[in-house]
Formats: C-alpha cells, structure tokens, sequence
C-alpha cells in the first residue's frame, strides 16, 4: 500500500548533509496570478501602456514612411546602399507609399479646388485609379527586370518594384499640398499648381533614376541605355497586354452572342 509522504526540500537537504552528499539548491516557486489579479489592471494603466504602444507605432510609421524616403531623396547614393545592402527598404512601407500615392490621386480627382479642377464627379470611378496608380511600378519593375538580367544588373524583381514604390514618394507629397494649395488660389495664382507638379515628377524620376544605379550597380552610361531599354520593353509589354486584353473581349464577345442565340431559340 502506497503513503503519501509530504517531505520538504529542507529536509531532503538536512539527511543529504548528514550523508556527506551535496544539497539542493532552494527556489521559491512564485504563486501563479490568478484571473481575477490578472484583470485588476487599472485602467489608468492600460490607457498608458495602449498610448505607448501608439507613439512608438507612430514614430516607425513616420520613419519609415517620411523620414527614410526623405533621406534617400537628400542623399541618394547613400540611402540607396542603406536601401538594398542594410535592407532598410521595406515591402510594406512600399506597398503603404504607393496606396498613400492612389488615395492622393482620389481626393485629386474629388477636392481639387474649383479653378483647376476640372473632372466630372459623376463619372469618379476608384477602381480605375487604382489600376493606373498601381500599374507603372508593376509594369515599369518586369520591364527593368526583363532587361536588366541581360545587362549584368544586380538588382532582384523585388528590390526593383519596392524601389519605384520608393520612388513615388516626392509626387505624393506634393499632390497632398497641391490639393490644399488649389482650394485658395485664384486663376492667375495656378501656374503655381503646375510648377509644383513638375517639381514632384522630376524629383520623382531622380529618385528613380539614382535608384537604377543604386539598385543595379550600375554606372551613369549604362543607367541611360537601362532607361531606354526599359521604356522599348514597357511599350511591347503594354502592347501585348492590350492585345491579349482585346482578343478575350472578342472571345467573351462570342461566347456571350452565343448563349444570347441559343437561350432565345431553345429556352
């Protein structure tokens, strides 16, 4: 028959002493908190904590969004190396910049002010926009990509894509405060709408640019006939794009026309 004997580590020790072996070390096991201490949190304290978690939220949002991209625009040839070889360069930060670059392009089209602002509201179609923000960067990296592999370019899929995305920071920017701008200027004020477009694109293909030679390693001769190249492949892949898109048109056409004639004659 089988007794339950209750015998302490002390007391394990004292006979292990007294036996000449060595003793074991005590730990105080800490009591478990139970549910309900776990829950008295003072709500004064998990405001605090839920502020703290914030501002640091904030702050990374911030550098990596703002203050990183800024920096590569001040300083390119040395973001860009922070960029690909300290891999500072973020998809989701690129993924955030150019969703950030298609909701600039929205309140474009909805809050430009009267002067300049000549779009239908009633023809506002957000999917359209967000095909045409989110295609140049897809297209622009499988073209770059295509033709960089035979140019010796060091610059994988994904670093080419996540540094257009990068690259549309300076026009994003810029088309915030063009939208504040516009809505307290008057007619002869808004040449200086269209001065600080140009600003934004050009800094926008500066940034672009750098980046080729940053990403790729590449010179300043060899960046420019990329760059060309990359233009002759992006005008065949749109070519084919828009071809195969007009031929399943047709093929849905048919298709359509088809059960049209058969339903009305057997149905």
């Amino acid at each position: 028959m089988k007794r339950n004997l209750d015998v302490s580590v002390k007391d394990v020790n004292y006979i292990r002493q007294e036996l000449g072996y060595d003793t074991y070390e005590v730990v105080e096991k800490q009591p478990t908190p139970s549910k309900e201490q776990k829950e008295k949190v003072p709500f004064k304290e998990k405001c605090k904590n839920f502020f703290a978690k914030f501002k640091a939220f904030c702050k990374k949002f911030y550098d990596d969004v703002f203050r990183f991209p800024g920096y590569i625009l001040s300083h390119p040839v040395q973001g860009w190396q922070e960029f690909k070889q300290e891999k500072r360069g973020k998809m989701s930060v690129a993924i955030t910049i150019i969703l950030l670059y298609v909701v600039m392009r929205m309140l474009e089209y909805k809050y430009t002010g009267p002067v300049l602002n000549t779009n239908n509201p009633y023809k506002f179609n957000s999917i359209t926009i967000l095909i045409y923000g989110v295609m140049p960067p897809i297209l622009l990296g499988v073209a770059n990509w295509s033709v960089t592999t035979l140019m010796d370019g060091k610059g994988k899929m994904k670093e080419i894509f996540m540094m257009l995305c990068y690259s549309f920071f300076p026009i994003m920017i810029i088309g915030f405060l063009n939208i504040v701008i516009s809505n307290y200027v008057t007619e002869d004020e808004a040449q200086f709408i269209l001065i600080l477009n140009i600003i934004g694109w050009a800094l926008t293909a500066y940034m672009a640019l750098t980046g080729l030679i940053g990403i790729h390693e590449y010179g300043l001769g060899k960046m420019l006939w990329s760059v060309i190249a990359t233009v002759i492949a992006t005008a065949i892949i749109a070519f084919l794009a828009l071809l195969l898109f007009n031929l399943a048109e047709q093929v849905y056409s048919f298709f359509y026309s088809l059960y049209n004639e058969l339903a009305t004659r057997y149905m």
